[in-house]
C-alpha cells in the first residue's frame, strides 16, 4: 500500500474517497478468501502509477496536474466500484453461488478483462500527464487518446469475432447442465484421494484416469473436478483450464481437430490478447478447422506455466476415432519441460482406452460402489427431500418420516453405486405416491427392480399400459431420438411428432408439448442444450441392442426393428416436405433463409428423407406413393426441392448455408435421384432414371457421394471436367463435401485438379477450407499447386 500512500500525498483532497474504496475492497476480499490474493495484487499494481504522480506535482502547474491525478483516481474509483459489483449485487446483498466456476465466468472473468482496460487507461493518463507537464503536444495527446480508444474497440470486436469463429461448440453450457445434477456434499471423496492430490499438486505434466461402470456418475464427477480445479487454481497467474465433454450423439466431436479447436477457444478466452498468428487465420478467411492442430495447442501451452485439461466420457468418442484423442492426450503429457499439462480423463474401462493408458503406466482411480456409497445416500436423501416438497414439478406424497428414512436406506443399499438407478426408482415411487397412501408407496418400495435393465423393462411396461395415443407418441418419439440422422433440436422433434395424415396445410401442425413428450416416454428422455435425448448413453444401448428372454419386451422389439422405423420416419419427412410446397428455388442465400425461417423441420426433412428411405432397404408403399407424387411436380417445384436438399444436414434455419446453389437449369425426377441416396435403391432408380442422365448428373452424384453413379456415368462417357452454372466441376463438389473415394476416382480418371471456378476457385482451396485433410493430402500427392491464386482466399495457403 506504499504506492497508495504516495498518491494520497499528491493531493489529499481528492484521495480520501479512494482510501475508503480500497478499504471496502480489502474487506470484501477477506470475505471471499479465494479472491483475496488476486484483489490485493491488483491494488498493489497501482503503486507503479501513483509514485510518479507525486514527482510530477512538484514541478508542474497544479491545476493541470490535478486534472491528470483526478483522472487516475477516477480509474481507481471505477476499479473499486466494479470490484464490489463482482461480489455484491445491485440489491446491496452478498452474491451467493453453488458453482465457483459459473461465478468466476459470469462475474470475475469479466472484471479481470475490465481491469486490464483500466490499467491501459491509467497508463494513458500518465502519458497525458507527461505531455501536460511539458506544456506541449496537448492536441497530439488528445488525438492519441482517440486513436487508442478506437484501436481498443477494434481489438475487442475482433476478439469476439474470433471466439465465435473458431468453434461453435459450447462445452461451458454442457458443464453447467451437468454440474447442476451434482448434490451438495457429493464427489468430495475423489478430490481427497491421494492419487488425485498428487496429480493436482505435481509440478510436472501428468495424466489421471478415472473409470467406472455406466451410470455411476462419472460425468458429474468430471464437472466436480472442473469446479475444484477452477476454485483452487483458476486465479493463479499463467494457469489455464480447458475441457471437453464427449457425447455419443454429437458427431462433430468424433473429429480430434474439432476438439482441439474448441480447447484452443477456451485457452484464448482466458487470454487478454489472442495470439496474432491465430487471428491471421481468421483474417484470411480460412477454415477454423485449420486451428484444430495439436501444434497450435502446444504453442498456446507455452504461454501458461500450467494447463489443466478435463476430458469426460472418452468411451463416447467413436471407437474408430478414439486413437486420435488418446494419442493427443498421451503426447501432451509426455512433452518435455517447460510444458506442464495435467489431464484428467473419465471413461468406462473400454479395452483400447485401458491398453493405451496401461502402456503409459497412467495413475488410475476406479469408481466403485464402495467409493460412492456415502454419496449415494446423500443423493437419495437430498432427492427425497426435494420431491417431498414438490420441487421441479414432481412430488413424492408420503406422510411418515419412518417411511421416508426407509426409502433412503433401501435405495442406498440396493443402488450398487448407480445414481441413475436411484433417480429412476424415485420416479417410480412418485408415480405410486399419487394414490397418497403410504402403504402403496411401501409396496412399490419392496418390489423395486434389481438393476437398470429391469428398471427399463418396468418403464417400458408402464409405457405399454398408457392410453393408445400416449403409447404411440412414445414409440414415435423414441424412434426419432434413436434413429434420426443427427440429434434433433427439441423444436424439430416437437414438429416431427405433430405430423400425421390429417395434416393438409402447415397450419394443421400442432407441435406437442415437451412435458407431454417426456411423460409419454416414461422419463427415459431429457432435454439438454436444446436437444431432447436419452437420459444416459446406456438407455440408447439398452433400446438398440438385441437380447433374448424376459428383457426382450414388446416395445423394445419394435424399437429394434430399425427398417420399419426408418420407413415411418421417411414417410414423416415426405409428408412434411409436401406441406412446405415451395413453388420455386430462391435466387439468393438470404431469400432461402427467409423461406425456411419459420419451418422448424425443413432442413432436416429435405436433407434426410433419402437417408431414412435408404435405411428402410425397401420403402413402404405409402412412402413410395408420396415420393412419386413429389417427383411428378413441375420442374420449378423440383428445383426448390433440390436447392434445400443440397444444403448440409448440419445447417440450421438460422445458420450459414455456404453450400447454397442457384438452380438455373431444368430439374427432372432423375436430377433428384442423382442428388440423393435414392440412386442406391434399385426399385426407385429403375422407375425414375432413364437412359440419358440429367444435366450435371456427374456434379450432383459427386456432391451426394454416390460412388456407383460416378463410376456408371464415367463409363457412359460423361465429361469429367464439365462445368456447371457456377463454373464448378464434379471434382470441386467431391472435395467440398469430403468424399475422398470419389475424389480419388476422379483423379485416377484424369480429372483436372486445377480446374477454376466456384466460391473457392479450385478443389484444393475448398478442401482446405472445409478441413478435409485426407483430400488435401491426396490432391497434393497428385501434384496440386498450392500457390494457385483465385477464389475467396486467394490460394489454398
Amino acid at each position: 500500500m506504499r504506492g497508495v500512500a504516495i498518491g494520497i500525498q499528491a493531493d489529499p483532497a481528492i484521495s480520501s474517497p479512494v482510501v475508503g474504496v480500497l478499504r471496502v475492497i480489502i474487506d470484501i476480499g477477506l470475505e471471499f478468501s479465494k479472491f483475496f490474493t488476486r484483489l490485493t495484487d491488483m491494488i498493489c499494481e497501482f503503486e507503479d502509477y501513483l509514485g510518479p504522480l507525486s514527482e510530477h506535482s512538484q514541478a508542474a502547474d497544479i491545476e493541470l496536474v490535478e486534472h491528470a491525478v483526478v483522472s487516475v483516481y477516477t480509474n481507481m474509483l471505477e476499479f473499486g466500484w466494479k470490484a464490489r459489483s463482482v461480489f455484491i449485487g445491485s440489491n446491496g446483498k452478498r452474491r451467493r453461488f453453488t458453482s465457483f466456476r459459473a461465478f468466476k465466468r459470469q462475474h470475475w472473468d469479466t472484471f479481470e478483462t475490465e481491469f486490464m482496460s483500466m490499467k491501459q487507461q491509467m497508463q494513458h493518463h500518465l502519458h497525458v500527464l507527461q505531455h501536460t507537464v511539458q506544456a506541449t503536444h496537448f492536441s497530439h495527446s488528445r488525438i492519441t487518446a482517440q486513436s487508442r480508444s478506437s484501436l481498443l474497440s477494434i481489438a475487442r470486436t475482433e476478439r469476439r469475432e474470433f471466439l465465435s469463429w473458431v468453434s461453435d461448440i459450447d462445452f461451458e453450457e454442457v458443464h453447467q447442465t451437468t454440474y447442476t445434477k451434482k448434490h451438495r456434499g457429493t464427489g468430495d471423496w475423489l478430490t481427497r484421494e491421494p492419487k488425485f492430490q498428487e496429480w493436482m499438486q505435481s509440478p510436472h505434466s501428468s495424466l489421471l484416469w478415472c473409470n467406472g461402470k455406466p451410470g455411476i456418475g462419472k460425468s458429474v464427477l468430471s464437472s466436480h473436478v472442473l469446479e475444484h480445479i477452477t476454485a483452487e487454481a483458476g486465479l493463479r497467474e499463467r494457469t489455464a483450464i480447458c475441457f471437453a465433454y464427449y457425447n455419443y450423439r454429437d458427431t462433430r466431436l468424433a473429429s480430434i481437430t474439432t476438439i482441439i479447436a474448441t480447447l484452443i477457444k477456451q485457452l484464448c478466452q482466458g487470454m487478454h490478447d489472442i495470439p496474432e498468428n491465430l487471428l491471421e487465420i481468421m483474417r484470411n478467411a480460412r477454415s477454423p478447422s485449420l486451428l484444430g492442430s495439436k501444434e497450435y495447442f502446444f504453442s498456446l501451452m507455452e504461454k501458461s506455466s500450467e494447463v489443466f485439461v478435463v476430458f469426460d466420457a472418452l468411451d463416447e468418442c467413436p471407437e474408430e476415432r478414439r486413437e486420435d484423442v488418446l494419442g493427443f492426450i498421451t503426447e501432451a503429457v509426455t512433452m518435455p519441460a517447460p510444458h506442464c499439462v495435467k489431464i484428467f480423463a473419465t471413461s468406462r474401462r473400454e479395452m483400447d482406452i485401458t491398453e493405451a493408458f496401461l502402456k503409459k503406466n497412467v495413475p488410475t482411480i476406479q469408481i466403485s460402489a464402495d467409493s460412492v456409497a456415502a454419496d449415494i445416500e446423500t443423493f437419495a436423501r437430498s432427492r427425497v427431500e426435494e420431491l417431498g416438497s414438490g420441487q421441479h414439478g414432481k412430488t413424492l406424497y408420503i406422510t411418515s418420516d419412518d417411511l421416508k428414512e426407509e426409502i433412503i436406506q433401501t435405495l442406498a443399499q440396493k443402488a450398487e453405486g448407480i445414481f441413475l438407478w436411484v433417480n429412476l426408482q424415485l420416479e417410480n415411487l412418485c408415480q405410486a405416491s399419487k394414490a397418497q397412501n403410504d402403504e402403496v408407496v411401501k409396496e412399490a418400495l419392496h418390489t423395486l427392480p434389481r438393476d437398470l435393465p429391469d428398471t427399463y423393462i418396468r418403464i417400458l411396461e408402464r409405457i405399454e399400459t398408457q392410453s393408445p395415443y400416449m403409447r404411440d407418441l412414445a414409440i414415435r418419439c423414441l424412434a426419432w431420438v434413436l434413429y434420426a440422422q443427427r440429434p434433433l433440436e427439441t423444436q424439430e422433434l416437437q414438429t416431427a411428432l405433430a405430423i400425421n395424415s390429417k395434416c393438409k396445410t402447415q397450419e394443421d401442425l400442432r407441435p406437442i408439448s415437451l412435458k407431454v413428450i417426456l411423460e409419454a416416454c416414461g422419463n427415459l428422455l431429457e432435454e439438454a442444450n436444446r436437444v431432447t435425448r436419452p437420459i444416459h448413453y446406456i438407455v440408447q444401448e439398452f433400446l438398440t441392442t438385441a437380447v433374448h428372454g424376459p428383457l426382450q419386451h414388446k416395445i423394445r422389439r419394435q424399437l429394434l426393428d430399425s427398417k420399419s422405423l426408418h420407413k415411418n420416419l421417411s414417410l414423416d419427412c415426405l409428408m412434411y416436405i409436401d406441406l412446405m410446397s415451395f413453388s420455386k428455388p430462391a435466387s439468393h442465400e438470404w431469400e432461402l433463409l427467409e423461406q425456411i425461417r419459420d419451418h422448424d423441420l425443413a432442413i432436416y426433412a429435405y436433407t434426410s428423407f433419402d437417408y431414412h428411405i435408404w435405411n428402410s432397404v425397401e420403402p413402404s408403399s405409402d412412402a413410395t406413393n408420396k415420393l412419386g407424387r413429389l417427383l411428378q411436380k413441375d420442374s420449378s417445384c423440383l428445383a426448390a426441392l433440390l436447392q434445400i436438399t443440397l444444403l448440409s444436414n448440419d445447417s440450421t434455419r438460422w445458420g450459414s448455408t455456404e453450400r447454397f446453389r442457384r438452380i438455373d437449369f431444368r430439374v427432372t425426377p432423375a436430377t433428384i435421384i442423382y442428388s440423393t441416396r435414392l440412386y442406391n435403391i434399385p426399385t426407385i432408380k429403375q422407375r425414375w432414371v432413364g437412359q440419358t442422365p440429367p444435366i450435371y448428373a456427374l456434379h450432383l452424384a459427386a456432391s451426394a457421394g454416390l460412388v456407383d453413379a460416378i463410376i456408371r456415368l464415367l463409363e457412359e462417357g460423361s465429361e469429367i471436367d464439365e462445368k456447371d452454372g457456377d463454373q464448378c466441376t464434379s471434382m470441386y463438389y467431391a472435395c467440398q463435401n469430403g468424399h475422398l473415394d470419389i475424389a480419388q476416382i476422379l483423379v485416377n480418371k484424369g480429372a483436372d485438379i486445377h480446374a477454376r471456378g466456384g466460391y473457392f476457385d479450385n478443389a484444393l482451396q475448398v478442401a482446405s477450407y472445409q478441413g478435409h485433410t485426407q483430400i488435401v493430402q491426396m490432391l497434393l500427392d497428385a501434384g496440386a499447386d498450392v500457390n494457385l491464386e483465385g477464389g475467396l482466399h486467394s490460394s489454398a495457403l
